[in-house]
């Protein structure tokens, strides 16, 4: 998968809206509204060449052992958050699949009416 892809994918879901919270090198797609907006996947830079995205810390050692792609990420809780190599042995569509899966179990953390504002409007911050 190639990194736009990758932003389209994290575009195109509900409340979702870029930010660059450390500058040009930090990338995030967070959901919910301003200050109080959760990051659901982390792009890092134009040159970036792996994803950080949450998962249900029942799959990710699954991932870990299927995948020579999934590593674990710098400075994230490694029970909950995976890295993923964009040019790795995961196939697109299972990746596609993780980044939509991020969006929801951040997007499940969400006060509920938060989680109401963005499903009926888009809620971007």
């Amino acid at each position: 998968m190639h990194r736009d892809e990758a932003v389209r994918i994290c575009e195109s879901m509900p409340g979702a809206w870029p930010d660059s919270p450390w500058g040009p090198e930090g990338l995030v797609y967070k959901i919910g509204p301003g200050e109080r907006a959760k990051i659901f996947c982390f792009l890092g830079s134009d040159s970036g060449s792996a994803v950080s995205i949450k998962a249900d810390p029942g799959i990710v050692p699954i991932l870990h052992g299927s995948y020579e792609a999934v590593s674990q990420p710098r400075y994230l809780d490694k029970s909950h958050w995976i890295a993923v190599a964009l040019d790795g042995d995961m196939p697109d569509d299972e990746l596609e699949a993780l980044i939509e899966g991020s969006h929801r179990l951040v997007l499940a953390a969400l006060p509920k009416r938060m989680q109401r504002g963005i499903l009926d409007d888009g809620g971007a911050g």
